[in-house]
């Protein structure tokens, strides 16, 4: 367990670190989740060498793992054409992004696992031998086909109540700085 942050400095290592690991434990290079942790905080679009000296790491590096989250719409590219540099920031619709990401991930594994399962119901020419495995795989996949279909279903609307809280949660904030 990591300690409480004392200090924003503090608060912004803990958090590369933790999405660090939240990235490598979802596939990606440990330095995807370091360099979302940089932009969660920049208060403006960084530079590619501005995110390598700040992580310690070589530029080609972070260019290589910063296209990861540009295909994951988690950042966006931001070219300057006074200094020819590539700048990144947080897209404004990253987690709308990522609900977006999340439901067509359900969608492809249920159809995926859809098409299992009738190949499964077309076989004819199943043994003796093979008809507990069969069975069993039969009920396996009948399961994943409910349970993707009623995540996707969960899913249905939740990017437009998403935006809904959003907007309420901008006219919140907006609210209380005037004060």
């Amino acid at each position: 367990m990591n300690p409480t942050p004392h200090s924003f400095t503090e608060l912004k290592r803990t958090v590369s670190l933790g999405m660090s690991q939240s990235f490598e434990s979802e596939g990606f290079s440990p330095l995807v989740g370091k360099i979302f942790g940089v932009l969660l905080f920049a208060s403006e679009p960084v530079s590619l060498q501005s995110l390598a000296e700040q992580l310690g790491v070589s530029k080609a590096a972070v260019s290589v793992q910063v296209r990861t989250l540009e295909r994951n719409s988690m950042c966006q590219k931001l070219t300057a054409s006074s200094d020819r540099k590539d700048y990144y920031y947080i897209a404004d619709d990253v987690n709308a992004a990522a609900l977006r990401s999340t439901k067509q991930k359900m969608q492809d594994m249920t159809q995926q696992v859809q098409s299992t399962l009738a190949s499964i119901q077309d076989l004819s020419d199943i043994s003796v031998d093979e008809l507990d495995s069969y069975n069993a795989a039969k009920r396996r996949f009948a399961e994943s086909v409910a349970m993707y279909r009623l995540i996707t279903s969960k899913l249905e609307g939740l990017e437009e109540e998403w935006l809904q809280v959003r907007r309420e949660l901008y006219e919140e904030l907006d609210g209380n700085s005037a004060t």
